[in-house]
């Protein structure tokens, strides 16, 4: 078991957070919540036509509803997420006109306002030029037009989410420390990190130091 009950897994496109949500389930036996956006149609038309990114947030906000409280509906006793349900906030403030923000805003509270909060986050750093490597590696067509630009402009927004205030911890993690050749030693630098009390504020944690 694991000092921390509801972990989120979050970072960049591309930077491996369903890869360590996956690795964290699988070693520590926690219930598992992946983000479905390959069902959301309107985000792969955003990445060709901008026009429609109103469309794909609210989308995702409604899936996400959805997956959210048929997953809580359930009992768990640990559970490892690939998202944070308030990302929609994160990517409608860097894309969306003020107005359409609002309401974004507006239906975000509303609908996520009664869903558990995380007890940690964990957040993958990457250069966007390894970004765009690993986006290309995994092929998906839709997501080939993602330009360092973008990539870097959603950092950005990343970036000033961290800077709000939080009520729980907030690890910022090298994500090329992260060595899933060796399981063994990298559970072990998990379980170290995991079962550690820390503030609610962003601190960068090293793996390579858990030994």
């Amino acid at each position: 078991m694991l000092k921390y009950n509801h972990i989120v897994v979050e970072g960049n496109i591309g930077a491996g957070k369903t890869t360590l949500a996956n690795f964290i389930a699988e070693e520590f036996k926690t219930s598992l919540l992946l983000e479905e956006f390959e069902e959301n149609d309107f985000l792969k038309e955003f990445y060709n036509n901008k026009d429609f990114i109103l469309h794909a947030e609210v989308q995702f906000i409604l899936d996400r509803s959805r997956q959210l409280f048929q997953f809580h509906n359930k009992t768990h006793l640990q559970i490892v997420t690939d998202y944070i349900p308030s990302k929609s906030l994160i990517f409608s403030k860097m894309n969306l006109t003020n107005p359409d923000f609002e309401l974004v805003e507006k239906l975000v509270q509303s609908l996520f306002k009664t869903l558990p909060r995380p007890d940690i986050m964990i957040y993958l750093e990457r250069p966007v030029s390894i970004l765009k490597e690993n986006i290309l590696k995994r092929g998906r067509v839709y997501e080939s037009g993602i330009s360092i630009d973008y990539l870097q402009k959603v950092e950005d927004a990343y970036t000033n989410f961290l800077k709000q205030e939080h009520d729980f911890p907030v690890l910022l993690i090298n994500a090329d420390e992260i060595n899933l050749s060796d399981p063994k030693k990298l559970k072990h630098q998990l379980k170290k990190m995991l079962n550690t009390s820390y503030e609610a504020r962003v601190k960068k944690i090293s793996l390579n130091k858990l030994v």
